[in-house]
Formats: C-alpha cells, sequence, structure tokens
C-alpha cells in the first residue's frame, strides 16, 4: 500500500459527548477501488466516525485526509461536493414523492428553461435502475413502497451524484436473499469504476465476502484493520466483542406447556389464506419467510393494526377480537419490526421512552406525573430488562443511542411486565450487533424457560430462528407452507419451503 493509493485517511480522530468518548485517536485509511468493510458493537463509534466523514459531526481532536490534502469537513454539502456521499440506515425519502423524484431531487431536469420535466425524471431514474439492475418501482409515492424498496431507491440517488467515496450504513437491513445478490453485484460494479466503499454491516457473512479490508472498531477506538484473508469470523467477533463467545446461540431446553394462543383459519390484507397456528407456554415459536410472505401481515391482524376478513384468536382459552388495547390487557406485547417509526417516540426522552407503557403506576391525581416513582420505576425496569442498556443519563435523548441500545428500550419497555404471557419480536436482531444478538437470544429463552411466556420470534436470518426456536412455521405467498419441530430443523428444507 503507497499513499498514492489512499483516497482518504484520517489520524487521531476523538469525539466526546457528554458522558461519553465516541472516538479516541482513530486511525484510518481508504483505499481507491476497495470495500472496506468497519465492523464492532453497537456503540463502538463507527457512526460518529462516518459522522465525522461526512461533515455532520466536527471532531474534538485530529485530521482529515483527501488524496493527500487535509480538509475540515464543516458541513455535509461540503463533503457532498468532495464527492462524499452516505446511505443512511435509517431511510430519508420525501414519502409523497415519488422514487424517481426522490433519486433526481434537485436535479431535476427541466423544460423550457422553468418547468420541472417529469417524463425526463422518470426516465432518467430507470436508466440508472437499469444500469445497476436495481428494479424497484419508480412512478408510485415512496410512502406505498416496501422497506426493501426505498432502501433500493437511496442507492439509487446516492449512485447518480457518482461519488468518489460511498458509504453504506446497514445497507442491506431490509433486503431479501435476491436484493441483497443485486446490490452487491451493484456495489462492485461501482467498486470496478474506482468507487471506494466504506461498509459499516453486522452481517459478517456478507463482510467476509465482500469486502477487501476490514476495520474492527470498540470502545470508541480502532483495534485492527485487515485484510480479509487474515482475519476469521470467529477472530472477528472476539475482537469486537472483547471476549470468546463459545456458541453464538444459547443453549435450549424445551419447558414448553399447554397452548396459550390459537390462531384459526386467518384470512386477510388480501393475501393471507387460511392461517392456522398455535404456540405453546414456555415455547419460542419461529415464524420465516421471504418479506412479504406473510409473517408481519399475521401479527399485525393478531395484533388488531389490520382488518381480518375471516378467523379466530383464541388467547388463554377464550376468543378475542384482536385489537392493541385488549392484547396488552392480555399479557400480549410487540416489539415491532421497525424500531424508529413503530417503537420508539422520538421526540422524547430516553426515561418516557422506557416508561410511556406504565404510566398510570407513577401518575397521581389529576394525571400529574411523580418524578420521582418515574424514576424509580426506570431503574426497576433496567434492572428487570438485564439487557444491559448504554446510556450517560435516563433524560438523554433517545435518538443518540445506538441501534442496539435503541432496540433494547423497545424491548425493555415490555419484557418487565409482570404480567407478560406472550411476548411477540418482529426482527428484534435487524442491525444489531453479534454481541447484544447473544443477550436478546439469551433473554428469549429465558423469557420461555424461567417464565413460561410463550414467545413468537419473527426474523429473516434463518440460522438464529434454528438456533433459538423450539417450532417453527415457514410462510410463502400468505399461506403456511410447513412447520418443523427442533429435532426437523434443516436449513436447506426451509429454504424450499419458503422459495
Amino acid at each position: 500500500m503507497t499513499d498514492k493509493n489512499i483516497v482518504l485517511k484520517t489520524v487521531s480522530i476523538s469525539k466526546s459527548f457528554p458522558g461519553v468518548k465516541a472516538l479516541n485517536n482513530v486511525d484510518f485509511d481508504l483505499l481507491e477501488g476497495e470495500i472496506h468493510a468497519i465492523c464492532g458493537e453497537n456503540g463502538a463509534g463507527k457512526s460518529t466516525f462516518c459522522n465525522v466523514l461526512t461533515g455532520i459531526v466536527r471532531p474534538d481532536e485530529g485530521n482529515v485526509f483527501l488524496n493527500g490534502a487535509e480538509v475540515r469537513l464543516t458541513h455535509p454539502s461540503q463533503a457532498l461536493r468532495l464527492g462524499i456521499r452516505m446511505v443512511y440506515q435509517e431511510r430519508n425519502l420525501i414519502p409523497y414523492l415519488t422514487g424517481a423524484q426522490n433519486i433526481l431531487l434537485r436535479e431535476e431536469p427541466v423544460k423550457g428553461g422553468f418547468l420541472i420535466d417529469e417524463k425526463s425524471i422518470l426516465s432518467k431514474a430507470e436508466e440508472l435502475s437499469e444500469l445497476y439492475n436495481l428494479r424497484v418501482p419508480l412512478g408510485i409515492p415512496v410512502a406505498l413502497l416496501s422497506s426493501a424498496q426505498r432502501q433500493a431507491i437511496e442507492i439509487l440517488r446516492a449512485f447518480l451524484y457518482k461519488p468518489k467515496i460511498l458509504i453504506l450504513d446497514e445497507p442491506t437491513s431490509s433486503l431479501t436473499e435476491s436484493e441483497v445478490k443485486s446490490l452487491f453485484s451493484a456495489i462492485h460494479q461501482i467498486k470496478n469504476e474506482g468507487v471506494s466503499v466504506i461498509l459499516i454491516t453486522h452481517k459478517l457473512e456478507e463482510v467476509f465476502e465482500n469486502a477487501d479490508r476490514i476495520s474492527i472498531f470498540r470502545n470508541g477506538e480502532r483495534v485492527t484493520t485487515r485484510d480479509k484473508k487474515a482475519l476469521s469470523e470467529e477472530e472477528a467477533i472476539r475482537l469486537m466483542v472483547n471476549r470468546n463467545i463459545s456458541s453464538l446461540f444459547p443453549e435450549v431446553t424445551n419447558h414448553s406447556g399447554d397452548t396459550i394462543l390459537q390462531v384459526e383459519n386467518l384470512s386477510g390484507s388480501g393475501f393471507l389464506k387460511d392461517i392456522s397456528i398455535h404456540l405453546k407456554k414456555g415455547e419460542v415459536l419461529g415464524l420465516y419467510g421471504l418479506i412479504g410472505s406473510g409473517r408481519t401481515e399475521l401479527i399485525e391482524h393478531l395484533y388488531g393494526l389490520r382488518e381480518t376478513k375471516t378467523g379466530r384468536v383464541i388467547v388463554k382459552g377464550k376468543e378475542v377480537q384482536p385489537n392493541v388495547h385488549k392484547m396488552i390487557e392480555e399479557g400480549v406485547f410487540l416489539v415491532p419490526d421497525d424500531r424508529r417509526e413503530k417503537g420508539l417516540l422520538t421526540s422524547l426522552n430516553l426515561k418516557k421512552n422506557l416508561t410511556i407503557s406504565y404510566i398510570n403506576e407513577f401518575s397521581k391525581l389529576l394525571g400529574v406525573v411523580s418524578t420521582r416513582r418515574e424514576n424509580a420505576l426506570v431503574k426497576t425496569i433496567l434492572d428487570k430488562s438485564s439487557l444491559s442498556l448504554k446510556y450517560s443519563n435516563i433524560n438523554q435523548d433517545v435518538q443518540v443511542l445506538s441501534g442496539g441500545n435503541q432496540q433494547k428500550v423497545v424491548i425493555g419497555r415490555w419484557i418487565s411486565k409482570d404480567h407478560m404471557s406472550i411476548l411477540i419480536l418482529d426482527d428484534p436482531t435487524n442491525g444489531i450487533d453479534v454481541g447484544t444478538k447473544f443477550e436478546i437470544y439469551k433473554m428469549i429463552r429465558n423469557l420461555a424457560e424461567e417464565k413460561s411466556v410463550g414467545v413468537i420470534f419473527i426474523s429473516s436470518e434463518l440460522p438464529e430462528l434454528i438456533g433459538v426456536c423450539d417450532r417453527l412455521y415457514v410462510f410463502k405467498e400468505g399461506r403456511i407452507s410447513g412447520e418443523l419441530s427442533r429435532e426437523e430443523f434443516d436449513d436447506e428444507k426451509i429454504l424450499s419451503m419458503a422459495l
């Protein structure tokens, strides 16, 4: 490696926030036309580092060099002018605009000198979509698109600007397996055109399949950078969490009891057909299928978030009409698939997010909140949840927490409820590091085995379902295509049912 092919270099980058040393003397370099993966636990400093590179965050100390010349990135627009573009894990699209309009936002072709040429907008977006083989509906509002399709729009918008450096933050978190292949094909295409890519992801299989070099971050520091061939997955995990994880999954002991939930012949959403499932006390039940197969839609019907056409829902032996209040009353709690849009109250602080579902317990006459009782409740929730939430103080903005800690807030809000009988987790490890995943897996098994809670675990990652669940339903095109006990688990068999 020589300095002439280093397109970006940082020297001793440090950044502190109140109570947190987010970055500590980080040295890093990026080569021309390489895919350089940054891996680490949530809160390791990856996002803060990339926010420094894009001008969102100013470092307290250190220097940034582009092509050998020092630059001081003080605003995102400056980074964009220098050819640095980032695609964030959280969507940043205008929902009422079409895919094409979002892609060409602020770059719209005009006719007659002042009229926006909508036809040309769509044509240019389609050309870009075909060039990188990222097929997505471009002529409808993005609010009507799936999470995966919106992610593709974000990627195409980044490609439009022909960046010199592209930073991708968890780009595959909501993509199907075929969409992941298409995305990395496009990434390798721009790499071959000389674009340098920084890839942030918790999916180590994607890192070792696609990256050229890997940097491991831990506690705000870069602990190593190595060529992919000089690092194993096992060592990468050890370096990230600073401990050996002998198994990626906890030991499973089945203590299931009587049936606690039955769904009989449920149909709805225009494509769910005759769905029947059951869940037992102390059982971890997995729901697997491709995105859009019906697994999440079923849960939304069960929780009263969608109108059910036909079918019955029976909880603890009695039929119930699904709605949110009734399910909470019965001790059925849901952790949704999108923590930011559906799980967190981003305008409220950490304390309020943890305690919002307990408000009656610390409110006085006329609804006046007892701060003392609320603070005591926060401590109780954190102790009961046992998920090692990392935060500086309970009044901090929940949005500044890492993705993994935000997920812990959403989970912790429910699992400390004394009357919990059923917990539904929809893709709870999406965008979560390997160490936090293990904590969540242990929490799931503890709830089932020690507290006899029935757990429904939905995931796009088949290995974690096989590693954690007692039983599994496979979904395909709105129907259940198979049911397997733990003894019958076989990844090839399950995949064949889903495809």
